[in-house]
């Protein structure tokens, strides 16, 4: 694993984003790496936050540099309905006169450039599909390559290596464009930022301590649920693949709002006190069979995604299902907490247990990022040369 960041007490502002809101976690750890959760806010107002962010981190000096000057590093996950990631397998055969000479970093340039502009305007046309946006609004925010190999073998970076056939993932991911202007501050300017499409940073996290195939459902109100299914795909290689999930997450908390006459909110909160067992006996048997068709339409959903392996729950409250849960080929579980944090190298301050819904919203993707191992010459390059509003 590679580390990329040094000081004695390192302090993180972690930003999940989604149409339907964002809400920010303050976290800092020491050089023991224990978490410290200062706080989460939820509700917050995207762009008025963002602001406010860019003011404290970037200033000019009488020279015109940017000079980072928070000591808080912010990281920003997009919701699948914001950004998508899309991969394409891509080969290169390079001339015969050549192909015992090294890669240089021009020819590699070239290489992806010719790429990039060959499976721009499909790629583009998939992810304002998936993003339900016009192609001017949805705009490339991030490419990078990546399972890079050479006639056959699999290399960390192609520059000073021959050979006839480079192999490799390009993965091109897309935001609506009020979102990429939000955030063209931090994009555009030095200092350490980290943006990714929160299901591909979360499964990528949870796949270094679990086979595949791995399934996060993210569930959503309102119906627009999402299943983002990790497998391996040709070549060996492993993708992630979005398909629809057809279940509303609120249906039983309108239900309970309505036998009740009650607010949505107020009903939220008997719901959770339900899932959590803190009603009584008699209570629980009403809940029962208010949450029933909820549940009922759940597991059909389920049996049609026909998904293998592992999955977990990306989901805005619980729900009234007992984990692992079996079904079928599939096995619902909950994020094994103890398990990424020891993978990662992580503590939790006191010995204190962390929610698993705040480890897969939050922490599992920060994790990835922070020990993203494929920040090399040449992905940097593609990063710094993309155009931001193209």
């Amino acid at each position: 694993m590679m580390e990329f960041f040094h000081c004695s007490k390192e302090k993180f502002l972690i930003v999940d984003v989604s149409s339907k809101g964002a809400s920010a976690l303050f976290l800092n750890f020491n050089e023991q790496r224990e978490l410290v959760f200062e706080r989460i806010i939820k509700d917050i107002d995207f762009k008025k936050f963002l602001a406010s962010q860019a003011r404290s981190i970037f200033q000019r000096s009488w020279e015109g540099r940017y000079f980072f000057s928070s000591r808080r590093k912010l990281v920003v996950l997009a919701g699948a309905d914001l950004a998508t990631t899309i991969p394409v397998p891509l080969d290169f055969k390079r001339d015969a006169s050549i192909a015992d000479q090294p890669i240089t970093i021009g020819e590699a340039e070239d290489w992806f450039a010719r790429a990039t502009a060959k499976i721009f305007a499909g790629c583009r046309l998939e992810a304002a599909r998936r993003l339900d946006a016009g192609n001017i609004d949805t705009v490339l925010v991030n490419q990078r390559i990546d399972r890079i190999a050479i006639d056959g073998r699999v290399v960390a970076d192609p520059i000073g290596r021959s050979g006839k056939k480079v192999s490799f993932i390009i993965e091109l991911t897309f935001a609506i464009r009020e979102l990429s202007e939000s955030l063209a501050p931090f994009f555009n300017a030095p200092g350490e930022f980290f943006f990714a499409e929160a299901p591909q940073a979360q499964l990528a996290a949870l796949a270094r301590i679990k086979p595949l195939p791995l399934n996060i459902i993210a569930v959503r109100d309102g119906g627009k649920s999402s299943l983002f299914i990790f497998q391996e795909a040709e070549r060996g290689c492993s993708v992630v693949y979005r398909e629809s999930f057809s279940w509303d997450a609120s249906t039983a908390v309108r239900n309970i709002a309505q036998n009740f006459g009650i607010s949505f909110l107020s009903a939220e909160e008997i719901y959770g006190m339900y899932v959590r067992g803190e009603v009584s006996d008699a209570a629980k048997k009403y809940f029962d069979v208010l949450a029933a068709p909820s549940a009922e339409r759940f597991f059909g959903a389920l049996d049609k995604a026909n998904i293998h392996g592992l999955a977990y729950l990306d989901a805005p409250r619980n729900i009234s299902l007992k984990t692992p849960y079996h079904r079928h080929h599939v096995t619902i579980e909950d994020v094994p907490v103890a398990s990424l944090l020891e993978k990662f190298g992580f503590s939790s301050r006191d010995g204190k247990l962390i929610d698993p819904r705040i480890v897969l919203r939050y922490l599992a993707p920060f994790f990835e990022l922070y020990f993203d191992n494929n920040r090399s010459e040449l992905n940097e390059l593609l990063k710094r040369k993309l155009h931001w509003l193209a």
